[in-house]
């Protein structure tokens, strides 16, 4: 009777299974020994004594339970093998059996001895081949071999080897994936012939005993994975979260990828990417032996992988994995001693490192603690090992990326630094004057602005401005007026947004604090003031939605407000390097800092249109409140954008000025638009430059007026603000003034068209829409910010 192959399904019942093999198995239970009995009950029915009928029609059937056995995390797969087939001896009649296992790395079987505790001193072992023994061939083909008559049978000249039989039956015990573990070879020395019920019996146990073995080890090896990658993962935390050096986390993981497989020593390789030889450079770090006690982190700066041929070199170079079972019969490496460890390598285990440049790193284990060379098990756990390096070497070259161009940057900044520098003549100027120069007789006016002929005196009179208000203490005259010629020069010179403008802000900031005192502390007055002069440092003309459309370095900086984030990073480098506050507490430092980055993040008009919808209503509704520090908050934001803005609120004179220069920049930024292929915007569109009136009257009634008429309900006397800005409007405000938004409106008709009017774009009775928070943003893009 032939068994069906392994990849045909039975069509037998498990009924006809029990019936065809009780004859055999039914063994009276004082011929079995406890051994016998334990490995036995799984598959066949003792006899037992006193049993009742019912009893024993149950017992009949497999006890499930005793497959547990194979199940346990400290099973000894050989010795329960070996047991199994003592059991199989007895219940066959057989007069002997003899267990070997396959060592697929030297294509070998190995009888087993019953001393399984010391197998190796028992080892005897035979080449997997076709013919001479039987065993060796049923290992090589994988199928049962039933010999009746061994003496006789010409296939094996050396019979069984060991003995002289009469009769054997050979059988493989194959794994599901389709190894052969080990042969079990039944003999009898009389000829009794094994019938198919025998062959039935060993074969399903067989079976069995692969499946079971399959799963043992798979079992292992997981367990084996899992706690390598717990171990590996709180190595790497420590890592990623600064708690522990390269060094020293490359040779905790080597340590445990060592321990963990049974090697004697382990090394990591980094490939040197940058070095500019044609030899192969690369850091290693080494664990040492497994004998070694000392936990110091071991490290040797470079080695040469293309010096000598090396498992490591060769991967290095080929981007292959190694599985060297025998250094000393492998023709591609040459030398018992590698040169770069100088370790004797028996075998070893290398893995690649890659990404997709190529190969980044090697990985090698070398030499087993057990003489043996490494399984399919190991790389199991070796591949495992191999994908946290992978992560480590990514994030190592990042951080030295990091290191070199946080030292490149280091470079920069002073030479910035050093440009930023001024001139030695200015300085010494300054400092004599000790900004003592006589103002303009409208110096605190809100009309005043410098003129072309006085720009020279700036620094002077920010000197004045900044004195008046917070450098009147603690505060060192040198370092001040460093700062300020510094500050200055470090502003393009765009057509609008230069150190003009910056001196215009700072003179409507410094008139607003010194007109209302008390209201904010000494830091906050400081922050505005400093983030007054500092808000539109190193501006490129160009507006964030420009930066976004080119993709400038600074839109993938910065989320948002990329140009304001960037203004205060230079007002931040510009003040400690100039050492401004250094004669204050560190915490008033801090606060000082973080008050001058919220300040001029407020610049933008984005989040202004954001503050204006929350301050309104608490106008509107008379709960505004000094002590609550949000409602404090946005009132900074409202007055550094009234600040920016008020240049709009000059003599119509100055402010037509100012608005030309800000169209000047628009209308560069709207021809490299267009340039690149888009349509600029029709403030920033040359062709429709008639349009200038129009849009001046529209910015200032939507997005200057509110604004200022929310600044000038805390603040009464700012009000010269709003009366240069307003114009007539007989719906809300009554007959004023007509200033500069009046102007704007005769300048249409000087050039004859049609005049927009405020009242003409809002509903009737919807005039209030500025103190409401209603109003829509839609041209805040129009904003000279």
């Amino acid at each position: 009777m032939q068994p069906l192959p392994r990849n045909v399904k039975s069509t037998k019942s498990r009924l006809d299974t029990i019936n065809q093999t009780q004859s055999h198995l039914l063994v009276p239970s004082e011929k079995l020994d406890k051994v016998t009995r334990r490995v036995i009950a799984p598959y066949a029915q003792i006899e037992r004594k006193g049993l009742k009928e019912e009893e024993d029609k149950a017992g009949r059937y497999l006890d499930m339970s005793r497959f547990n056995v194979f199940l346990e995390d400290t099973v000894d797969l050989e010795s329960l093998l070996y047991e199994t087939a003592m059991v199989l001896k007895n219940v066959t009649d057989s007069t002997g059996v003899f267990v070997y296992i396959v060592d697929k790395l030297r294509n070998e079987i190995v009888l087993m001895h019953p001393d399984t505790v010391n197998p190796d001193r028992h080892e005897v072992n035979m080449t997997i081949r076709e013919g001479k023994t039987a065993a060796a061939h049923v290992a090589y083909t994988k199928e049962f071999l039933l010999l009746e008559d061994v003496q006789h049978d010409r296939r094996f000249s050396e019979g069984l080897r060991w003995i002289d039989a009469k009769v054997a039956l050979c059988m493989p015990v194959i794994k599901p994936d389709g190894d052969c573990y080990a042969v079990l070879e039944l003999y009898r020395t009389n000829p009794k012939i094994y019938d198919d019920n025998v062959v039935y019996t060993v074969l399903s146990v067989a079976c069995w005993a692969g499946a079971a073995v399959h799963q043992a080890q798979e079992r292992v090896t997981l367990q084996k994975t899992g706690h390598l990658n717990s171990e590996l993962r709180a190595l790497l935390q420590n890592y990623f979260c600064d708690l522990a050096s390269i060094d020293t986390m490359l040779t905790d993981m080597l340590a445990v990828v060592k321990s963990f497989i049974g090697a004697m020593r382990s090394s990591f390789y980094i490939i040197d990417k940058d070095h500019i030889s044609e030899m192969m450079q690369a850091d290693m770090w080494d664990d040492g032996w497994s004998s070694d006690r000392n936990t110091m982190p071991k490290k040797k700066l470079k080695v040469n992988l293309s010096l000598e041929q090396t498992p490591a070199g060769y991967v290095a170079r080929t981007g292959e994995s190694l599985n060297v079972r025998d250094a000393y019969k492998d023709p591609r490496f040459a030398k018992e001693i590698e040169p770069t460890t100088g370790t004797v390598v028996r075998s070893c285990l290398v893995s690649p490192i890659t990404d997709k440049n190529g190969v980044i790193g090697v990985v090698q284990l070398t030499n087993k603690t057990t003489a043996q060379p490494f399984d399919a098990d190991d790389e199991k756990v070796f591949a495992v090992f191999v994908s946290y390096c992978s992560l480590i070497v990514h994030f190592y070259n990042m951080q030295q990326k990091k290191i070199f161009h946080d030292n490149l940057n280091h470079v920069f900044c002073e030479l910035m630094s050093l440009h930023m520098k001024p001139c030695r003549h200015d300085m010494d100027d300054l400092l004599e004057s000790s900004g003592v120069i006589m103002p303009p007789i409208n110096f605190k006016s809100f009309d005043y602005h410098i003129s072309d002929s006085s720009k020279e005196d700036m620094p002077g009179l920010l000197c004045i401005m900044f004195t008046e208000t917070f450098t009147n203490r603690n505060f060192d005259r040198l370092a001040v007026a460093d700062f300020l010629l510094s500050t200055l020069c470090s502003y393009r010179q765009n057509p609008y947004h230069n150190a003009e403008h910056a001196f215009c802000f700072t003179h409507t900031m410094y008139l607003i604090l010194l007109n209302n005192p008390g209201y904010f502390d000494f830091n906050e007055t400081a922050a505005l003031m400093l983030a007054g002069l500092c808000h539109d440092l190193d501006h490129p003309g160009y507006n964030n939605n420009f930066l976004t459309l080119c993709k400038h370095p600074l839109a993938s900086m910065y989320r948002t407000s990329m140009l304001e984030n960037h203004h205060y990073f230079l007002a931040k480098k510009i003040i400690e390097d100039k050492k401004i506050l250094s004669r204050l507490p560190i915490s008033d430092q801090q606060r000082i800092l973080e008050e001058i980055k919220y300040n001029i993040l407020c610049t933008d008009l984005a989040v202004y249109f954001q503050i204006r919808a929350q301050l309104t209503p608490l106008l509107a509704e008379r709960v505004f409140d000094w002590t609550e520090n949000s409602h404090r908050r946005m009132l900074k934001g409202i007055l550094m954008t009234t600040s920016d803005l008020s240049g709009c609120c000059k003599p119509f004179g100055i402010a037509k000025a100012i608005a030309e220069s800000v169209y000047e920049e628009f209308y560069a930024q709207g021809d490299r638009e267009r340039a690149m292929g888009y349509t600029p915007l029709s403030m920033m569109d040359r062709r429709r430059s008639i349009n200038q009136p129009a849009e001046q009257i529209q910015f200032l009634s939507v997005v200057v007026l509110p604004c200022l008429l929310m600044l000038q309900n805390v603040f009464p006397n700012t009000s010269p603000l709003t009366d240069n800005c307003r114009s007539y409007n007989i719906f809300r405000y009554g007959p004023v003034q007509m200033k500069t938004q009046e102007a704007w409106h005769e300048e249409i008709e000087i050039r004859g068209h049609k005049l927009w009017r405020q009242q003409e774009s809002l509903p009737d009775g919807k005039n209030s829409r500025f103190l409401s928070g209603e109003t829509k943003s839609d041209t805040h893009e129009s904003s000279a910010n």
